[in-house]
This record gives structure tokens, C-alpha cells and sequence, in this order.
């Protein structure tokens, strides 16, 4: 690992896809089924540990089939009711259905499954020195971050300014941003890791110490900073 302490090189980055799901599961182990569910006034706390692992789950698979679609998953038949369960609702904001997927070690299963084939892809790029097209997003004006009032434009400027390369601006377009693959999956990973962040704060706030405190908190820790 780089002295910045977090994954920027694709095999850092493999590593660290590899390494995050026990990380994850390590630091909910122990906690009770209402810890499982606190919330607070903070930023950092407005999602409690379920959500933050249902929301880890949920984006990094919804991400690799952006990127590589849903046949090059894992799963032996592939359940696509599951996915339009992927809703923007006030309770289901960016992660798995509250309702039909609470269960911590189904959403484990799904995180480290989808990290494990996010990794191996990273690892292919590397090997291959891959130069696929890269992913166009455009956004207008009022394009809000799922249920929340951010402006997606301003989220994604704000990421942006965090990565050493493959994250451009789109001049063509008022609101658009360009992403190499590799690019993609490291935001992917650094989006994680603010969530485990968030998971390990919230472990804390119980009074229980952290069990990997020496995990990266990722690229995106100047673009959210603990408050």
C-alpha cells in the first residue's frame, strides 16, 4: 500500500477489494440487531451500520453491471426481481430493499461477491493494459444524488478533484464527466471504504473499538470529511 493509505495502483486496488469485505463484517461482528440500526445527528451516523453494508453491497454490484452487465456475476441463476428492488425511495435510498434483504450475511455474500469479480476485473486491466472507451455520465442542472438535495454535479466535482487520473470533465456537455473503467472501479472502492469509515464511527460511538483500525478510509476522506 501507498504512504497515502488508500488504493490508487490496480493491484492495490485488487487487494483492497478483496480485503474489504471481511473488513466490513469484522467491525458489525458483535454488534445487536437495535446497534445493528442506530442512527444519529451526525453526517457520518444518518445511515446506520445495516444500511451502510446494504448500501456497499448494493453499489458496487450495481456498478459492475454498468460496467460489464449482469451475466458476468457470480451467481449460478441470477435473480433479477432482486434488482428492481434497486429503488430511489425516501427509505430505500442506494441500497438493497429494507424489506426483502436485511439479513447481514446475505448482504455480506453479495458484497464479496461482487468485489471478488470487481478485483479480478481490475487485475485483467492491469495484465492487459486495457484501453476501453470510457463511461460518459451527464447531468443537468438540478440532478440531485438520489433522495438527498446534493446536486450531482457538485458531488461528482467534489470526486473528481480526488483522483489522480481517469476522471474528466466532458467539455461538451455543461454537466459531463468522463470515466476510464479503471477509474470506475477505484470509485467504486473508494465510496466503500467511506462507508466502512462510516461503520467503524459508529463502533466507536458505542464504545467499542475498532477491529481494523488500520484499514484506508479512502481516496474520497477530503471529500467527506467526519462530521
Amino acid at each position: 500500500m501507498s504512504e497515502s493509505l488508500y488504493p490508487v495502483t490496480p493491484s492495490e486496488i485488487a487487494d483492497v477489494y478483496r480485503q474489504i469485505p471481511a473488513w466490513a463484517m469484522g467491525e458489525l461482528a458483535g454488534l445487536s440487531e437495535a446497534q445493528l440500526d442506530r442512527t444519529g445527528t451526525e453526517v457520518w451516523a444518518r445511515w446506520s451500520p445495516r444500511r451502510q453494508l446494504s448500501h456497499m453491497a448494493y453499489i458496487t454490484t450495481r456498478w459492475f453491471m454498468v460496467l460489464y452487465g449482469a451475466t458476468r456475476l457470480p451467481w449460478p441463476v441470477v435473480d433479477m426481481s432482486q434488482f428492481s428492488t434497486f429503488i430511489n425511495s425516501r427509505d430505500d435510498d442506494r441500497r438493497f430493499s429494507s424489506d426483502r434483504y436485511r439479513d447481514i450475511d446475505w448482504l455480506h455474500l453479495r458484497f464479496s461477491e461482487a468485489c471478488e469479480v470487481a478485483a479480478s476485473e481490475v487485475e485483467k486491466r492491469e495484465q492487459e493494459h486495457s484501453t476501453e472507451n470510457e463511461l460518459l455520465f451527464v447531468f443537468t442542472d438540478t440532478s440531485v444524488v438520489g433522495t438527498s438535495e446534493e446536486r450531482s454535479v457538485d458531488l461528482w466535482n467534489r470526486c473528481m478533484k480526488c483522483h489522480p487520473d481517469g476522471f474528466t470533465i466532458y467539455a461538451d456537455y455543461a454537466h459531463g464527466f468522463r470515466m476510464t473503467p479503471l477509474a470506475t472501479l477505484r470509485h467504486v472502492l473508494w465510496d466503500d471504504l467511506i462507508h466502512l469509515r462510516s461503520i467503524r464511527l459508529h463502533r466507536e460511538a458505542l464504545g467499542m473499538s475498532p477491529v481494523y483500525p488500520d484499514a484506508p478510509a479512502g481516496g474520497y476522506a477530503s471529500a467527506y470529511p467526519v462530521s
